[in-house]
């Protein structure tokens, strides 16, 4: 207990339980290597504040005190904004308090000599606490996910299928997150949405019943991805758990990569801030805009660093346009990255027919998924008006925000002669949510019409109009194209879609399709 009371660790402590939470809080979306360097950068900026308070402050256990004071409200801000906020504290209020806390601790460094002893036994016992208590929600969490990996086969570079010939046309795969089927979109917010019948008349075949074969986006994407129903994860995993990442692996070593690289293709991907698909280890080029996983960025958005970067910003008018006085841009919030991102994507894809050799290039692009940035004309919207507008408003806004940047696309990649048209799919992952930014789903039809249904539209050239089934599903998809372009031998499997009673049961399959009220559904129901 001496050691304790003497020797300071609490503020490497703090910065470590800072980071240790927001793991233990995500456990599910999350993997370690998405933990160490966020957690080492804690660690040294913690280190490095209390030797400075410590040079000043001339002690250790004095210059500790301080440096936790600065670690807690540095990294805590944003965990503890709402609670301050219901003391009527604007964010330059709590900035001021964060403030004054880290001046209290310097007085009380000072001032309180002999209790220095105490205090430092106090920190220390409760900030082991707080990092013991992460730990005991970590470490069994984390053995049972090494167990199911050392369970799972190895992964392999074997092409799922033979290929007997190989088409001269570049393949676009584009997932717009939470783009809804007609039915969907009309039945959730009342949209008539324009874009299916455009397409048509581009040359799409568009699916009028197109529905995801899972209710999510990793499990949609992993069997999509995977060209097959992922009944293998609950025979792996067990129907009831709530860790996702078996799922998402799946989207990182995926078949559709396999076979075209296999085949001579050159794969791009271009990366969204969701952190399943922000990279691929197996592409030959990940495009992706300046940003940090997904991880680190909620990290950096909980703490300090936002309040700052904006009240430096308006603070500051020297021409900079918003740039902090160092000539350095602000870190980007999230909802700029949602923002930043998607125009980036979008930019690539039209560059990318320029590219030479046969190329595969996926792109999971975060619209018209939440947060609401856009206006129809492509104007930011603010989180103060989001927060003021309509849902239904805000969605059809930047809904068409998103079909003005398809329909460019889309006329980018045709612009060539006929017969160097690509094969494009713009498929939606996943519907649209029905409790704001809650996946809250239960066994009413028109609740599954609305989540299952989604955008379903192919450009396949050469192909017969009808050639795709009115029932098609997105775990059909590659398997269509590999064996109708590339002569594998990969027979369509059962258009089934599937939902599960909640997050904890997450591989406790349901097969739902028969309730399903889309048009074209097996049931024959729907308008």
């Amino acid at each position: 207990m001496n050691l304790l009371s003497r020797l300071p660790l609490h503020p490497f402590l703090f910065a470590a339980y800072s980071v240790l939470f927001v793991y233990a809080e995500n456990l599910s979306e999350v993997l370690l290597v998405d933990m160490g360097a966020p957690l080492g950068r804690a660690l040294i900026v913690a280190g490095a504040a209390t030797a400075v308070a410590m040079v000043i402050l001339r002690g250790p256990q004095r210059g500790a005190l301080v440096a936790t004071a600065g670690v807690v409200a540095f990294a805590f801000f944003g965990h503890l904004a709402s609670e301050l906020a219901k003391l009527s504290l604007d964010e330059r209020g709590q900035l001021a308090f964060w403030a004054a806390v880290v001046v209290a601790a310097a007085i009380v460094a000072i001032v309180a000599q002999a209790k220095l002893d105490s205090i430092t036994l106090g920190l220390n016992t409760i900030s082991l606490v707080l990092v013991i208590m992460t730990l005991a929600a970590i470490v069994p969490y984390e053995a049972g996910r090494a167990a199911r990996v050392a369970a799972a086969p190895p992964p392999t570079d074997t092409p799922i299928a033979e290929a007997t010939r190989l088409p001269n046309r570049d393949i676009y795969y584009l997932v717009f997150d939470r783009y809804g089927s007609d039915w969907s979109l009309e039945h959730r917010y009342g949209i008539d949405n324009d874009l299916p019948e455009w397409l048509a008349g581009e040359g799409f075949q568009v699916i009028p019943g197109a529905r995801a074969n899972y209710r999510a986006t990793d499990f949609s994407l992993a069997s999509t991805l995977n060209m097959r129903l992922l009944d293998e994860l609950t025979e792996r995993v067990g129907p009831v758990s709530d860790d996702r990442t078996p799922a998402r692996q799946l989207i990182t070593d995926h078949e559709v990569g396999t076979f075209l690289r296999a085949n001579g293709y050159r794969y791009f991907h271009l990366g969204s801030w969701f952190g399943p698909t922000r990279s691929n280890p197996r592409a030959d080029e990940v495009l992706t805009e300046g940003v940090d996983t997904e991880f680190s960025s909620v990290l950096h958005d909980t703490s300090i660093r936002p309040a700052l970067d904006r009240l430096l910003d308006d603070g500051t008018d020297d021409g900079t346009d918003g740039e902090a006085p160092d000539g350095e841009a602000p870190e980007p919030t999230f909802r700029e990255r949602h923002r930043d991102i998607p125009l980036f994507q979008f930019r690539q894809l039209q560059r990318l027919p320029a590219a030479p050799g046969r190329k595969f290039v996926f792109a999971h692009i975060l619209l018209p998924h939440p947060p609401y940035v856009f206006d129809r004309d492509g104007r930011t919207v603010t989180e103060e008006q989001e927060k003021a507008g309509e849902e239904a408003d805000l969605v059809a806004a930047q809904l068409a925000y998103t079909n003005d940047h398809i329909r460019a696309t889309v006329a980018a990649l045709l612009s060539g002669p006929p017969e160097s048209d690509p094969i494009i799919v713009i498929q939606a992952d996943e519907g649209p949510f029905l409790c704001g930014n809650t996946d809250c789903v239960d066994l009413d039809p028109e609740t599954l019409g609305i989540r299952l249904g989604v955008l379903g539209a192919y450009y396949l050239p050469d192909m017969p109009a009808d050639s795709l089934s009115p029932t098609h599903s997105s775990v059909n998809t590659f398997r269509f194209i590999f064996r109708e372009y590339f002569g594998a031998d990969l027979p369509p499997l059962p258009d089934r879609s599937f939902t599960w009673p909640d997050n904890d049961r997450l591989y406790d399959f349901q097969d739902i399709t028969d309730l399903l009220p889309l048009p074209g559904s097996a049931t024959g129901s729907g308008p």
